[in-house]
């Protein structure tokens, strides 16, 4: 990548209305407060089915904040300047881990007390062969202790990338950019350990008898494709309305590619971990995949390999649909679909034991938790630039060459 000669200038980006977009985000969250309201009157009636399409919609939003934050500890490590103009939608959405914070304390509760997610919890377990071999990683105050860990480091190192790029907009010290730079490197590290305990403690957890020693990269990298296609949405969201007139087909193109890559990546992952899992053919292992392949969950498996990485593969492989912002939307809401569809496919076998099925608890609760999360956006969108105005190499983005 380089840029062009002479320094093209960098136009200013038009704000929000904020009467509006408050308006707007007050009404989101409210409608959302009235579906998780109406959810948990559910969980008295069907608490099993209530927990894990809390755990299902849970995890699909944590997955954007993490892939963001991911996203923004990737810029500053591998020093990139051509996403400058786009790298603050990556921090607004990082700097809600409060709120995926607290949609965790129901799935905390269930563990300490319900017991419906996760059986290794339940004391009538106490004794199983299998759990004590386990016990020293799968006990309650440790997986509480854990828990409380990956959420203060999340939040904290979201809030410091955002408080500390935010007030270089009004201080335009440039030397914010280097301690970022500085300090990405060892928080990158402690990240990739944070996910990948995660989704052994919160999603492989619900079988303590499974394991695959692939797991917390595949969900590391299916949670970064995601986040970076509701990033590229949100972008193009923007630029479509005219608030970023910065951002042009060069950065498209850009973010479409590694929104291929990403896609690639995910079945590299997802294809070694299945042969692994048969090739060995261990009890234990393949028990994972045979639950997933009768009925109807078999035809969403098959239906996931070729909507998770074909289509977008296909989709995106010609330059010209990577440049295409109408093209380029559509390869990112469907790998976001995508997401959500493989996260149900994991989770709710639990429930659903016989055939895919949604009720209205999982629509509830995923339209619930949405709302909040896109409101929580719209009050970060107003009370922020919507680029880093003084970022040192602002002006190297503005005028990158894919």
């Amino acid at each position: 990548m380089g840029h062009t000669e002479p320094a093209s200038e960098v136009r200013e980006a038009v704000p929000l209305p904020a009467g509006k977009w408050k308006r707007l985000a007050v009404l989101l969250q409210g409608v959302g407060i009235l579906f998780l309201a109406g959810s948990f009157a559910g969980a008295w009636w069907h608490p099993k089915e209530f927990f894990h399409s809390w755990l299902f919609s849970f995890f699909f939003f944590f997955s954007l904040c993490s892939g963001a934050l991911f996203w923004v500890l990737l810029h500053y490590v591998t020093n990139a300047g051509w996403g400058v103009v786009v790298r603050r939608q990556a921090e607004n959405l990082a700097s809600l881990f409060p709120w995926v914070a607290l949609f965790f304390l129901p799935i905390l509760w269930d563990a300490f007390r319900g017991h419906h997610l996760y059986e290794w919890t339940s004391p009538a377990l106490a004794h199983d062969p299998a759990l004590l071999a386990k016990s020293a990683y799968l006990n309650l105050p440790f997986f509480g202790i854990r828990a409380i860990f990956y959420f203060a480091f999340w939040i904290l190192a979201a809030r410091f990338f955002w408080n500390s790029s935010r007030l270089q907009d009004s201080d335009r010290d440039p030397w914010r950019t280097v301690r970022m730079q500085k300090f990405s490197y060892g928080l990158l590290v402690v990240y990739g350990a944070c996910m990948t305990f995660a989704a052994i403690d919160w999603l492989m957890g619900l079988d303590f008898r499974w394991s695959s020693t692939l797991w917390g990269g595949f969900v590391l990298v299916a949670a970064a494709g995601a986040s970076l296609a509701l990033w590229i949405l949100i972008i193009l969201w923007l630029r479509e309305r005219h608030h970023l007139p910065q951002v042009n087909e060069e950065h498209l193109h850009l973010m479409g590619k590694l929104l291929f890559a990403f896609t690639a990546l995910w079945a590299y992952f997802a294809f070694s971990q299945y042969m692994l899992i048969w090739y060995a053919n261990v009890p234990e292992e393949t028990y994972f995949f045979i639950r997933r392949n009768f009925g109807s969950w078999n035809w969403l498996a098959i239906g996931l390999v070729l909507g998770r990485f074909f289509v977008p593969f296909l989709l995106l492989l010609p330059q010209w649909t990577k440049r295409n912002p109408r093209t380029l939307a559509l390869a990112a809401g469907w790998v976001l679909w995508m997401q959500a569809v493989e996260l149900y496919w994991l989770i709710l076998p639990g429930v659903f034991e016989k055939a895919v099925a949604i009720g209205w608890l999982e629509i509830a609760v995923w339209a619930g938790m949405g709302c909040l999360m896109a409101g929580a956006f719209l009050r970060r969108l107003l009370s922020c630039e919507l680029y880093p105005l003084h970022d040192p190499r602002l002006q190297e983005s503005v005028e990158v060459i894919s």
